[in-house]
């Protein structure tokens, strides 16, 4: 970057995401769990958070496990997650690594244990050199979180695209919805030779 280049940056208007009404059972593996700890905060003890910086880590209010790891190579016994979490960590990653870490997700995950993703649609036409998601994050009745995710503006992020990238990882759809600029899914690990 030359001296003195100002970046573009495009920010979304403020979504609302209420996770008062989730529930998970069972051990809980959130991906890029630093910085506010949003999945940590609203499951407590059950959540082992990694990210792949320790600064967002440390930075991590002090609950459950925290773990420096990179997502596309996970330390961890196959089939041994009952849920794996991902709150506005895609829009961090290329396509490659999106599928490096589906493909890990998959193995990590027990047979019809969950995947939860929440991120921000991200336009295929750039029209800035950093896109950043604002959220107002509900995780109980009295904590509402206000935070910003900023990130380059690498590459096209929609349900349809995600929803893909995890059925070719061998997930099934289980229920998703989507904004003008944000998404969530959940998906269900199939078990081998499983159709449904």
């Amino acid at each position: 970057m030359s001296e003195g280049y100002i970046l573009d940056y495009y920010e979304t208007a403020r979504q609302f995401i209420d996770l008062c009404n989730i529930e998970f059972t069972g051990r809980v593996l959130d991906i890029g769990g630093g910085g506010e700890g949003i999945i940590s905060q609203h499951s407590g003890d059950k959540v082992i958070a990694i990210d792949n910086r320790a600064d967002e880590l440390t930075a991590t209010p002090d609950i459950g496990l925290k773990i420096v790891m990179d997502a596309c190579l996970l330390n961890f016994l196959d089939s041994y997650f009952d849920n794996i979490t991902c709150f506005y960590t895609l829009l961090y990653m290329d396509t490659q690594q999106i599928e490096q870490f589906l493909n890990e997700a998959y193995r990590v995950l027990k047979n019809d244990a969950l995947l939860w993703i929440w991120d921000a649609v991200i336009p295929a036409d750039k029209t800035a050199d950093v896109f950043i998601a604002q959220l107002d994050i509900k995780i109980s009745e009295q904590t509402v979180i206000k935070v910003g995710y900023g990130a380059s503006w690498i590459k096209e992020q929609s349900l349809a695209v995600i929803k893909a990238l995890c059925e070719k990882a061998g997930f099934a759809f289980h229920k998703g919805i989507e904004s003008n600029e944000s998404f969530s899914l959940c998906l269900r690990k199939r078990r081998p030779y499983d159709n449904r």
